[in-house]
């Protein structure tokens, strides 16, 4: 996490980091002050809507059935826009609009030789942590595109996403291409490669799924173990690294800042998560010395942080957090279980003032891992919207037979087959 952070790198200060988020502001013709990226909508069954029923006249209604989308896999990656200023220099920019400058060995040539570099160019993408042929011992970093806003100086959001990704192809993928491949440069310096991120019609899912190989299926194909649950593996373009579902992005509409409601994240139900605010509650305990942590997680209404549920943590994770005094700026990453026992208690500090009255449930939030990289829980619609996508359950066969497509025969053992 530590490596996606970039934390090697210099974080920009204020003033220029305000600066900088105004120009990223300007490139995107927006008036906001937020990060400007795209944000997707948890997939719903509602997303596989035939064009002649009743609910497709109405309003949102997005439908893999009724439009056409880019597929690509979802990566289990750092997302970050990609901001190139010729006289400036280059910046990674997070979610949290905070940004980290890149080294000046960073290399943007012009198409046109002999040309100024590339300029004022805001790029989409996510930094991923591959490995390489030796496994975990050979990690590399790729950026990986896969949209852009602006591309030397031309707007381009309103574009067709072929147009924006061509744009982001011929201006500044190519060059760079062109002058390693010629020898005219050596980015071997840089701290990662810059590339476009495949993407592919929706009938060519069975080929996506068929390089998401399981945990065990990695094992047994590869002989090596992976931390990841599910792991992307294309020998073709040398790609190895996590997955946790896929991307489905409209080919013509424009690019959407913040919430875009054509935008499609599709995962299997076990993997849908939601990022939670952690709240630290103190109250006596009976045959226990001074005031006792439980745990409650937050999510956004709007401006205000609202109290959503409790969650119960391993002994070690209690311990963990319970030590840590900066718990509460906490944001945690959890999947929904069935199966996982959750303690709950009376919310009211007033009403209850003693941890003596746990009531115990089945099925709750269970802790995933630590979200460094955000600032802040996912607000009520998009938990709303995560939890309506784990209901609905929509499994890998049946996405494809509702799309009909038919599965290749390289599915068999592969993919999110069974979730």
């Amino acid at each position: 996490m530590a490596t996606l952070m970039l934390t090697s790198l210099p974080k920009v200060a204020e003033p220029e980091l305000r600066e900088l988020q105004r120009i990223c502001i300007h490139l995107m013709r927006l008036e906001s002050d937020k990060f400007p990226g795209s944000q997707p909508v948890s997939f719903e069954r509602k997303h596989l809507t035939p064009p002649d029923s009743e609910e497709a006249g109405q309003r949102r209604g997005v439908s893999l059935l009724r439009q056409e989308f880019y597929a690509a896999e979802k990566t289990d990656g750092m997302r970050y826009m990609l901001l190139i200023l010729r006289d400036r220099g280059a910046f990674m920019v997070d979610r949290n609009f905070e940004m980290r400058r890149l080294p000046p060995t960073m290399h943007f040539p012009s198409r046109k030789p002999g040309a100024p570099a590339v300029d004022k160019t805001l790029l989409d993408g996510e930094l991923i942590e591959d490995a390489g042929p030796d496994g975990a011992s050979d990690l590399r970093l790729r950026y990986l595109a896969y949209d852009a806003c602006c591309v030397c100086g031309a707007a381009v959001l309103a574009e067709p996403l072929t147009t924006r990704l061509m744009a982001a192809r011929r201006e500044v993928l190519g060059p760079r291409y062109e002058a390693a491949h010629s020898g005219a440069h050596d980015f071997s310096a840089e701290p990662f490669t810059i590339e476009l991120k495949d993407m592919f019609s929706v009938p060519q899912l069975p080929h996506l799924f068929a390089h998401v190989l399981s945990r065990e299926a990695q094992q047994a194909s590869y002989g090596s173990y992976s931390e990841h649950l599910f792991t992307f593996q294309d020998p073709l373009r040398k790609l190895s690294h996590g997955n946790d579902g896929i991307i489905f992005t409209p080919v013509r509409d424009a690019y959407v800042p913040g919430t875009c409601h054509s935008l499609l994240k599709w995962k299997p139900s076990n993997m849908n998560s939601i990022d939670f605010r952690l709240c630290t509650k103190w109250r006596m305990e009976a045959g226990r010395s001074g005031p006792q942590p439980r745990f409650q997680i937050m999510v956004a209404d709007k401006a205000t942080l609202v109290g959503y549920d409790w969650i119960t943590f391993s002994d070690e994770m209690h311990a963990h957090f319970a030590a840590d005094a900066g718990a509460d700026a906490r944001i945690i990453e959890c999947v929904f279980d069935a199966a996982h026992e959750t303690i709950t208690y009376n919310p009211d500090d007033d009403a209850e003032t003693t941890w003596d009255y746990p009531k115990a449930r089945q099925g709750g939030w269970k802790y995933e891992r630590m979200r460094e990289d955000k600032k802040l829980p996912n607000d009520m619609r998009s938990v709303e919207s995560i939890k309506q996508s784990v209901r609905d359950g929509v499994t890998q066969p049946e996405l494809l037979e509702r799309l009909g497509i038919a599965a290749t025969a390289q599915l068999a053992g592969r993919g999110f087959v069974g979730m």
